[in-house]
This record gives C-alpha cells, structure tokens and sequence, in this order.
C-alpha cells in the first residue's frame, strides 16, 4: 500500500524559503507589518505555493486564542440587500485576514431573532450585528460592529439614510406630490425611523401643507403584493399620488400589486423606495430609489471589526458613514 504524502508543515515552509520558523508564523498569521520585509514575505508565500501548504485552523486558535472567526446576525436572506451586506462582510474578513478569516452567518426569520448560541459558545472573536437583537451575556466583552443602527451606539457603520430621504422628498415635492403615503415595516430599527422622520420633514419643509400618511407590511415581497391591492383604491380615495416604502423589497411587491388592481405607474400614482437592491432597476417600471451601498457597508464593518478584534480599536471613534444618493428612474412622475 502506498503512503499518502506527508503534509507540508511550517518548518518545510522555512527551510524551501530560507527563514525562521517564526518568520513564516508572521506571515501567516498577517503579523508581517513591521516585522518581515516585503521581499521576504512574498519569498514565504512563494514557498507556501510551492509545498501547498495549508494553516491548520485548530492549532492556530489554541496558539493565538483566536479562531479567526466573525458572526453575522442578520434577520434573513430573503432580502437581497442582507446578502449584498453578507457577501460585502465576507470581503472585508479575507481582506483584513489576508484569505485566513471567516464569515459566520447567524440568521433569523420573521418571527424569531438569529440564533446566537454559537456566539456564546465562543467559536467566534466578533460579531457584526445587522439587527436590532441582544448577545448572551456570558461575552459582554465580545468585540462588536453594529451595521446600519445608528441608536445602537459602539463601534458601528451606519448610512446616511436621512440625506437620501431628504433628496427624495425634494424630488417628489418637485412632480407637484403632496399626498404621500409612507409604507413603513413593523421592525424596530433606528434606520427605518430616520428614513421616515427625514422624508416627513424635508417634504412638509419644501412642500408647506404636504401630507404623509403611514401603512406598514414586512419586507417581502407577498406583503407588498397583498397590501397593494388591498388598499390601493384606498390609498387613491384618501388623494395619495406617490407611495414611499421603506425598503425596495416592499416597494417592487407594491408595483405588482398595482398592476394587478389595475393602478397605473407612474400614471395614477408614483412610487419610490430605499436601498437600489438590483431588482430595482428591472422592476416594471423601473424603481425610483435611495441607493445604499450595503456591500459597502459589510466591507467596512468588517474591517472595523477586525481592528477591534486586534486591539487597534479600543474605544469607539466617530462612526463610519456612508454616503446615500437618490436613483430616479420611471416609477415617479408629475402628480395627477
């Protein structure tokens, strides 16, 4: 029988690359800065390539204490924008990692938080929380990035959802709309409080006497459907022109709806949203929409939390913001 072969170990990473044992845990470990040169780095990884020399996991946690691992709480997948946000935190982990870090997706539904056992199992050294929820108190030294919620304090990467919600109104204010119903959701995130509370003001402040009327369903999809061409005709009854939702999951469910009951955009009413999720430029039509950058916005978390993580990050600096900017496309017109 033949013997399978031997596993490159550290110490054959050394000897191919010329360098000590200790040089080739710098690397490998992203400690390098200020402690290997350039040149011998790449020498390292070089030899790394070389031998196929795989870091073992396990052997690393117990030597550093650290497994190289992040949480992400978030509430689901349903919503396209949580996965851009997820695949934008995996990015940023292998970028602050150098390819060694990754990503834990802790997930809720609509009725129940993410479940945040392994966070108080210890299998992860930080958390990136996209949702209003609570860690087990068993780590309340557990490093934290809050995404997206602003009111959670602590390190954290928000959006400037109030600029966009600003520009919104002023372009709906400027198609003569001064009926706007708001298509709020029953979560309880500071984020989509900014965003209404920002609309409201900008528009009554452009637009003396303008009227917000609020109605809410869940982000997704069905729900915007089903509420949509239950209230529609309301909705035009109570001289409503442009429907703003909180999200662009609602909002594109909202332009299904009104199709169906037979409500033209941006004909008889106009429709907008948050967040430019990719569907929202092939909606039928187009969606007129506040674009957050949530890739961006995982990146960056990420990164934060990984200087947390290292100690580079003690004590929460100004928060991070990203810019936001109105998209207009074709489902907001002049009012009628």
């Amino acid at each position: 029988m033949t013997r399978p072969p031997r596993r490159a170990r550290a110490v054959d990473v050394a000897a191919h690359a010329g360098v000590s044992v200790a040089t080739v845990s710098f690397v490998v470990n992203g400690k390098a800065e200020g402690r290997v040169s350039p040149a011998t780095r790449l020498r390292v990884l070089d030899a790394i390539a070389a031998l196929g020399y795989v870091t073992d996991a396990s052997a690393r946690a117990l030597a550093t204490g650290r497994r190289r691992q992040v949480a992400l709480l978030a509430h689901d997948m349903t919503n396209p924008f949580t996965a851009q946000v997820a695949a934008g935190a995996a990015a940023g982990i292998a970028e602050a990692t150098e390819g060694t870090g990754h990503l834990l997706l802790l997930l809720g539904s609509d009725e129940t938080g993410p479940d945040v056992e392994p966070v108080g199992a210890a299998t992860v050294d930080g958390v990136l929380i996209n949702y209003p929820g609570t860690l087990p108190a068993g780590r309340p030294d557990l490093p934290v990035v809050h995404l997206d919620d602003p009111a959670a304090g602590g390190h954290q990467v928000s959006m400037d959802v109030e600029v966009g919600a600003r520009e919104l109104a002023r372009h709906l204010a400027g198609l003569g709309h001064r009926r706007v119903l708001y298509l709020g959701t029953p979560r309880p995130w500071s984020t989509f409080a900014q965003r209404r509370d920002a609309f409201a003001a900008e528009l009554a402040a452009v637009a003396p006497g303008a009227v917000v009327l609020d109605d809410r369903c869940d982000i997704d999809l069905a729900a915007g459907v089903q509420l949509a061409g239950e209230h529609a005709q309301r909705w035009l009854a109570d001289g409503v022109t442009a429907v703003v939702a909180a999200t662009d999951l609602q909002a594109i469910g909202v332009l299904a709806g009104l199709a169906a009951a037979g409500v033209q955009v941006p004909g008889r009413l106009s429709v907008a949203a948050f967040d430019d999720i990719p569907f929202a430029a092939v909606s039928a039509p187009p969606l007129t929409t506040v674009a957050l950058p949530a890739r961006e916005l995982g990146r960056r978390g990420a990164v934060l939390l990984a200087g947390v993580i290292a100690g580079d990050r003690t004590e929460p600096g100004d928060p991070v913001v990203l810019p936001a900017r109105l998209v207009v496309r074709d489902s907001t017109g002049p009012a009628c």
